[in-house]
């Protein structure tokens, strides 16, 4: 591959399309491309470029609109708040059940009979 040209993922990305989207516009000639020694397809980015203006996709035509509803910044506040909450109860109870297998080891070893010499 060389420097001037674009895989179909590259192409995709630059594009903001998915690949599916690239594969299917080489396949029916709206974007042309060539495949190298190895069998991979290679884009030129002019060709790219040209196939973007062609094909005319604005914001608008994806459904994305500027009348598009805001999400509150108190509503995302408690959200990220709540998924907080929910991971530091998490932690804690990770906790208590350390400490209470922690107690349980202690109590064991109190109640054996303890040996003056290790032979």
């Amino acid at each position: 591959m060389t420097l001037a040209t674009l895989t179909p993922k590259q192409a995709a990305d630059r594009a903001k399309v998915s690949r599916g989207t690239i594969m299917n516009a080489l396949k029916d000639g709206s974007l042309t491309g060539f495949r190298d020694n190895r069998n991979h397809w290679q884009i030129h980015p002019d060709k790219l470029s040209e196939w973007m203006a062609n094909r005319g996709v604005t914001a608008t035509d994806k459904g994305i609109t500027d009348d598009t509803p805001k999400l509150d910044e108190n509503a995302l506040r408690i959200a990220v708040l709540e998924v907080e909450l929910k991971a530091e109860k998490q932690r804690s109870a990770d906790l208590e059940r350390d400490r209470d297998s922690w107690k349980e080891q202690a109590q064991q070893l109190a109640r054996r009979p303890r040996r003056w010499w290790p032979f």
